[in-house]
């Protein structure tokens, strides 16, 4: 013979039904504090620059356009520029693998013997034109008003060309950076 669940029994279930719905909101919404929080405190130049070997980078950041220096103070992080932005997924997995890879760096290799200058030629692969179109999202209606500019960039946005963004804007986020690299050295 099957009995009837009571009324008690009913509100126990209710009681833990609710709490545990209540319990596993709060988690979700404090993990995600906790997530973006931390992801927002490691992606500029206060974090990147408490590596000493960032400081000439961080340096000549702060004197272009992009590290603030214009009359309307907007600053692009690092990770603004150095992770890609197609989606969600592929900006965590930059940010942790140049994290993990910048870590083990620092830690296992000798700091002083790094050529800066020679990676800047590989800077297509740090630096991710998903990054710049992220904010010049209306580069490519702009450069129409502008001769000049529109032919400069009609191959990129034609797609008729592999180059990047910074192939042509080498300097672009790090003005000045092979004379702050010098003087580090120095």
């Amino acid at each position: 013979m099957q009995t009837k669940p009571n009324k008690t029994n009913k509100k126990v279930l209710f009681v833990w039904l609710f709490g545990g719905i209540i319990g596993l909101s709060v988690l979700m919404f404090a993990s995600w504090v906790i997530i973006e929080g931390s992801m927002e405190a490691t992606s500029g130049a206060e974090f990147c620059g408490l590596c000493h070997t960032m400081t000439p980078m961080v340096k000549a950041n702060a004197q272009s356009l992009h590290g603030g220096n214009t009359p309307y103070g907007a600053v692009a992080k690092c990770n603004d520029c150095h992770t890609t932005h197609d989606n969600l997924i592929d900006y965590v997995w930059d940010k942790t693998r140049f994290g993990a890879h910048d870590t083990w760096v620092y830690f296992m290799y000798d700091l002083d013997e790094i050529d800066w200058i020679e990676k800047r030629k590989h800077r297509e692969d740090f630096v991710f034109d998903s990054g710049c179109m992220s904010c010049h999202h209306n580069l490519e209606k702009a450069t129409m008003a502008n001769p000049k500019a529109f032919v400069a960039h009609k191959p990129y946005f034609l797609g008729d060309t592999n180059s990047k963004c910074v192939t042509c804007h080498e300097h672009v986020g790090h003005d000045n950076l092979s004379y702050f690299i010098s003087r580090a050295k120095n």
